[in-house]
C-alpha cells in the first residue's frame, strides 16, 4: 500500500510539472521573446521585421503580455530571435553584427558553425539568399523606467570588408499604462 502511494504521488508530481511547462511555454510564446526576420542589404520596410509576411522595418516587443512564469523565473531578460537574417543580394558577404541603444550587457547567441562570438562576425562568405539566425538576450533595467517605451535600440548587419552597415531593425519594448515618448502626435 505504501508503494502505491509514492507512485501514485510521483504520477500526479509528473503531471502537475507537465502542466507547469506548458504553461511556462505558452507564456513564453505570448511575450517572453521578440522575433525577426532581417535581410541585407536593404533598408526600410526591406530590412525586416517580425516575420516575412510583416516587413514593417522595425520589431515591437509588448511587455505587457509576459506570463505570470516569465515574471516570476527570469523577470529581466528578454530573448529576441532572429527566424532569419538573409543576403539578399546578389554577391557572397561576410557580415558582422552591431547593436546601438540596448542595454551594455545585452548578450548575442549565433548557431552557426563559423560564428564568432567575441567580433560578433560569420566567418564565411555567405551566398546570396543563404541565412543565418541570431539571437539577443536584452537585461531590461530593474526597476523599469515608467515610459510606454523602456527600452529600445537597433540591430545592424555590417559588412565586414567595406565596415558599412548594410541593414538596420529598430527594435522597441513597449509597455502600457504610460503617455506617449515625445514625438507622438498624441502625447499630452
Amino acid at each position: 500500500m505504501k508503494a502505491r502511494g509514492k507512485v501514485l504521488l510521483w504520477v500526479i508530481a509528473a503531471i502537475a510539472m507537465v502542466f507547469a511547462l506548458g504553461a511556462y511555454s505558452k507564456s513564453v510564446g505570448a511575450g517572453e521573446r521578440g522575433s525577426f526576420v532581417m535581410m541585407y542589404p536593404a533598408t526600410g520596410k526591406a530590412a525586416g521585421g517580425p516575420s516575412m509576411r510583416a516587413l514593417t522595418g522595425e520589431v515591437v516587443v509588448p511587455l505587457d503580455t509576459r506570463g505570470i512564469f516569465k515574471r516570476l523565473v527570469q523577470p529581466g531578460v528578454i530573448q529576441i530571435a532572429s527566424h532569419s537574417v538573409t543576403n539578399v543580394g546578389e554577391v557572397p558577404r561576410r557580415i558582422r553584427f552591431e547593436s546601438q541603444g540596448f542595454p551594455a550587457d545585452t548578450e548575442w547567441e549565433c548557431r552557426d558553425l563559423s560564428w564568432n562570438h567575441e567580433t560578433l562576425e560569420i566567418e564565411r562568405d555567405l551566398a546570396p539568399r543563404e541565412s543565418v539566425g541570431v539571437d539577443l538576450l536584452v537585461r531590461l533595467p530593474d526597476p523599469l523606467p515608467a515610459r510606454s517605451v523602456p527600452v529600445s535600440g537597433t540591430i545592424y548587419v555590417v559588412d565586414v570588408k567595406s565596415g558599412e552597415r548594410i541593414s538596420a531593425l529598430p527594435v522597441r519594448f513597449e509597455q502600457s499604462g504610460f503617455p506617449q515618448d515625445g514625438g507622438d502626435c498624441c502625447a499630452p
